[in-house]
């Protein structure tokens, strides 16, 4: 069995995501993001959990570096997933109750290794969040053709 590391899930998030800008919540930005910039040319913005709610210009995805160790932590994915943001990656410590993540709509990723921390990858995707259903369209909702039509 394969153990996976933080950069190993990170990587192959950005090539399926490719966004043309990105945040990275914590205090540095991991190697990984720092050469898919290079390489892709996109905006990397590092910022402070403290800082999201005064950045103006939202991203395409996120990224929360650090891994979160406490219930507190789970504050910074809301506070991003509330703002819309389309894609975001985390990584939970694995005493985290994992029902806070999915209350989150987050769906868990990979197992990874850290220092010797065992830790969850989640990752929200608003694409994925709330599935199209065939009845609930407008198409479904009103039949011109039949108004004045029948009387029930």
């Amino acid at each position: 069995m394969s153990v996976h590391t933080p950069d190993s899930v990170i990587a192959p998030w950005l090539e399926s995501v490719q966004p043309h800008t990105l945040w990275v919540i914590g205090e540095t930005t991991p190697p990984v993001v720092t050469d898919y910039q290079q390489y892709s040319s996109n905006s990397v913005t590092t910022l402070s959990p403290k800082e999201i709610s005064s950045t103006r210009q939202l991203p395409q995805a996120a990224l929360i570096a650090k891994p979160l160790t406490s219930t507190d932590g789970l504050l910074v994915a809301g506070q991003l997933r509330n703002l819309l943001i389309s894609n975001i990656l985390c990584f939970v410590h694995v005493s985290i109750p994992q029902d806070s993540l999915y209350a989150l709509a987050f769906k868990r990723g990979e197992e990874c290794r850290e220092k010797g921390n065992a830790l969850l990858s989640f990752h929200y995707s608003l694409a994925t969040y709330n599935h199209t259903r065939v009845w609930n369209n407008p198409k479904f909702w009103a039949n011109p053709e039949n108004w004045n039509k029948y009387w029930w």
